[in-house]
């Protein structure tokens, strides 16, 4: 089995790492891959353009924006005119079901499941999954009890928050499921990614966030999931009181899906600046 493994310090150099290295791994394909972004809403420009002015220039198929990829999962401009995740909730729970109107998002979009996540028959209301983590996070930050707990707990999607304990050992994390089983019965497409979980680091006041997708296509997704998962983070963050830390992003299959000309392209991009600094 080829695996990959990738530290970097912005999500740029980590996502043009991973696709390196896949492109060296028979096949362009790993299992169980880790890619861990010290600072993850940081970019370079001109790999962000060149990667931009390439996937606008695939016409079969079409590729979306990158703006477009991570709006499914973050809704970043919406959330910029939101002053306290309840409002980013409400509103967006209310333009929900015109976005399922589109043909993409038939079964859902990635922040939908995160704010109204499918109730059940003993409980139909929608569950906003997000709200519960901010909560559950700033009750661990205030508690002087718990400040050095590096993990917060855990909880079914399902539960109240009035059933909820404050960890009494080092626990898994705070999690925010995307799958629902009842629903996602189909093997393909969505919901690739499966599940957010949030660690808090007591000892600085920093929250980190690991994301685990089944399946990922490197240059069709990932770099505006990297990106939207960032946004999340910081999201999180902010409305817990809380330093946005770490992002690690897992896949069970990752996949190199461009050509030879278009990696060395944006290899070019990534160092060529370098060389102009020291001319």
């Amino acid at each position: 089995m080829h695996t990959i493994t990738v530290d970097a310090p912005d999500i740029s150099r980590a996502w043009l790492d991973a696709c390196t290295k896949l492109s060296e791994i028979p096949g362009k394909k790993a299992f169980h891959t880790v890619v861990r972004i010290a600072r993850p809403l940081q970019e370079d420009p001109h790999l962000r353009a060149e990667l931009d002015r390439l996937r606008g220039a695939r016409t079969k198929p079409p590729l979306y924006p990158i703006d477009t990829v991570v709006n499914t999962l973050f809704p970043t401009k919406l959330a910029a005119t939101c002053s306290t995740h309840e409002e980013l909730a409400h509103r967006y729970q209310s333009l929900y079901p015109r976005l399922r109107e589109v043909r993409r998002n038939a079964h859902g979009t990635y922040f939908g499941r995160l704010v109204a996540y499918p109730g059940t028959p003993d409980k139909p209301e929608p569950v906003d999954q997000l709200a519960r983590v901010i909560r559950r996070l700033d009750k661990l930050r205030s508690s002087a009890k718990w400040s050095a707990v590096y993990e917060a707990g855990t909880a079914h999607v399902t539960d109240d928050d009035e059933t909820w304990e404050e960890p009494q050992a080092a626990a898994q994390g705070i999690e925010a499921g995307i799958r629902a089983a009842a629903l996602d019965t189909q093997t393909l497409d969505f919901p690739c990614l499966s599940h957010c979980s949030f660690q808090l680091d007591g000892a600085t006041n920093t929250v980190h966030l690991a994301a685990y997708y089944r399946s990922h296509y490197m240059f069709d997704r990932a770099y505006g999931n990297y990106l939207a998962l960032g946004h999340l983070c910081a999201w999180v963050a902010r409305h817990a009181g809380l330093t946005p830390g770490t992002l690690t992003v897992m896949s069970g299959c990752a996949r190199l899906d461009c050509t030879k000309s278009e990696l060395g392209t944006l290899q070019h991009a990534l160092t060529a600046p370098l060389f102009g600094l020291g001319a």
